[in-house]
């Protein structure tokens, strides 16, 4: 019986698997790839065998279409024989729906009684608890009362002990006064007027420059729900980029499919394509390209934009008009497209001089301080001019801390001028002059002004660090150098710059160098480092003098002349006992102060 029965089914099978006999080799043909087709698709979909399924129904409706569109003569009625399939199967779904739509309504207009049964249940329970808490408020409230009368009652008895008590304890003596400025009235009107400004002063900055720790709480909260809404964005704008990405391909494809000549049906070569679509995925050079492409009257930021900054200046103004300098500063720093941080907003800041509160900030400070606050590091940062004239305006202010703050959380432009802003502070404040100078020096750094850089460091005792800067900087030169031993000149320096550093040259001569100084007014110090280096020993003068490719044998002379001028007659006269040794070189006539060498033509 067994294997009967499985006879039985594998004809059965091989029946309904044959196809009925074609004589066109192109009909058979057709069936036989319709049928994969078929097959393909419902193992593609893991359709199942039996019973009602959607994704079955839609296969067989595409291969369908396909037959229709194969089927020329019998087009129209096949169509016909189609649209009434469809038209009922719709109204069998929409009646389906409608049925369960239905269920549901009255499902719940059954339940409706019970909820209201509930809700009033719930009602009474809740007015028994507010009675009893109404009962249980007006007990601790009687409570309270009789407490603050007792209290009442026991006070005049404590302010009689409190008074005695100061009468038997003697006075101390007051924070900062002596025992006798204690006991004078004049020095004791004096210290209360001084105990008031600094009250003053207090509250002025508690005003101005601080606030409670609940703001700041409502900060952090708000940049939290802003960072979670960012998050979120991102992830939408993602999502649509990748859809965008799809349609994009889609269309292409059909714009391709146009132009071949549509050698296949749409449906054909759209399911060839829709197997690529799945496996896109977006990248950085897919969003720059989508953003390229964004027509202006698609983009919501574009929209009506002009309107927007025309409100957006209006607000300002009228923030600036009605005094409140620092809601028009902040206005100001956070402009669209930085049409506010300008030039011509400064000057409107600056204009002002007369303002409400003259203890407090002014207002061009008030503006600067929230332009730097507004920007990020190192990111749409203010120009180099207006950054110049914020550095200008808090050091004037003496607000060197807030110039410390922007410069080393890099909120400015750098640039020389900005350098040389900090640097003058520095030499009109002698307190403030190492800040500065370090503030400096981060500024010419940044901005490549590498002499400057290391003069700022020069000027603060740093010799060992400049030289280690000096030879770290690629492109220093004589003249570089020059200008740092000029500008800050120092026996150790010109030491420093004329010897060797760690095994490599120096990058000076010696005699280039003591001539160079004798034409800036820096006799001194050149004959100063010549005596040092004739005094370090025997021989020592001469080694170098004939070493020193950098300096001819008449500017020897010269530094030989201004020897003898500085009455050093014995250092002179080594000197030019030097150059007379030398091959090629020949002695004039001396003159009333000096002599004067000349180098002879070799041979």
């Amino acid at each position: 019986m067994s294997g009967a029965g499985n006879l039985h089914h594998s004809a059965e099978e091989s029946e309904r698997r044959t196809l009925p006999p074609i004589k066109s080799a192109s009909d058979k043909y057709f069936l036989e790839s319709l049928d994969e087709y078929i097959q393909r698709e419902m193992e593609r979909l893991m359709c199942p065998d039996e019973g009602p399924d959607e994704q079955r129904y839609i296969i067989y409706s595409s291969a369908f279409d396909k037959v229709i569109e194969y089927a020329t003569a019998y087009k129209t009625i096949l169509t016909s024989i189609k649209k009434e399939y469809d038209e009922f199967i719709c109204a069998i779904k929409k009646s389906e729906c409608d049925a369960k739509l239905a269920h549901g309504k009255l499902k719940a207009m059954v339940a409706q009684p019970t909820s209201l049964m509930y809700c009033q249940r719930r009602a009474v329970q809740l007015q028994e608890r507010i009675a009893i808490i109404q009962r249980d408020t007006a007990e601790l409230q009687a409570e309270l009362n009789r407490l603050q009368e007792s209290r009442r009652d026991k006070r005049p008895s404590l302010r009689q002990k409190t008074s005695d008590s100061k009468t038997l304890r003697p006075v101390g003596q007051i924070p900062g006064l002596t025992f006798d400025e204690s006991m004078n009235p004049a020095a004791l009107a004096k210290h209360l007027e001084y105990l008031e400004r600094k009250r003053a002063d207090l509250q002025i900055k508690r005003k101005s420059q601080y606030v409670s720790v609940s703001v700041k709480d409502d900060l952090d909260n708000k940049m939290r729900s802003a960072l979670d809404q960012r998050d979120e964005l991102a992830v939408e704008n993602e999502r649509l980029q990748l859809r965008y990405k799809k349609m994009k391909f889609l269309n292409d494809s059909l714009m391709t499919w146009e132009k071949t000549g549509k050698e296949v049906t749409l449906l054909e070569f759209i399911t060839s394509k829709l197997e690529n679509i799945f496996d896109l995925k977006m990248s950085d050079t897919d969003f720059l390209g989508i953003s390229a492409v964004v027509f202006e009257e698609d983009d919501p930021s574009k929209v009506n934009e002009s309107e927007l900054l025309v409100d957006y200046i209006e607000r300002f103004i009228d923030l600036f008009e009605g005094g409140e300098y620092e809601a028009a500063a902040f206005h100001a720093a956070k402009s669209p497209h930085g049409v506010l941080r300008n030039m011509e907003t400064m000057e409107r800041f600056k204009a002002v001089t007369v303002y409400q509160g003259q203890g407090e900030l002014p207002p061009l400070l008030l503006f600067f301080q929230a332009l730097m606050i507004s920007v990020h590091a190192g990111k749409q940062l203010p120009g180099e001019t207006l950054s110049v004239e914020g550095v200008r305006c808090a050091m004037q202010l003496n607000y060197v801390e807030l110039v410390t703050h922007w410069v080393t959380q890099k909120r400015l432009t750098y640039s020389e001028a900005l350098g040389d802003v900090i640097c003058e502070h520095g030499d009109r404040k002698p307190r403030m002059a190492d800040t500065c100078l370090a503030l400096a020096h981060i500024v010419y750094k940044a901005c490549g002004v590498l002499r400057k850089a290391a003069l700022s460091m020069c000027k603060r005792g740093m010799t060992s660090s400049t030289m280690e800067f000096i030879y770290q900087s690629k492109g220093f030169t004589a003249g570089d150098c020059l200008f740092v031993l000029k500008g800050c000149p120092s026996l150790a320096l010109l030491q420093s710059l004329t010897q060797e550093y760690q095994g490599q040259p120096a990058v000076l001569s010696l005699g280039f160098a003591c001539h160079a100084l004798l034409n800036s007014d820096l006799e001194d110090l050149a004959l100063q480092m010549v005596e040092k280096t004739h005094s370090s020993g025997q021989g020592t003068l001469e080694k170098v003098i004939l070493d020193d490719t950098g300096c001819s044998a008449e500017n020897w002379g010269e530094i030989a002349g201004c020897c003898g001028q500085k009455n050093k007659p014995l250092l002179a006269k080594e000197i030019l006992s030097i150059l007379l040794s030398q091959s090629g070189a020949m002695r004039l006539s001396p003159g009333m102060e000096s002599s004067r060498l000349m180098q002879h033509v070799f041979m």
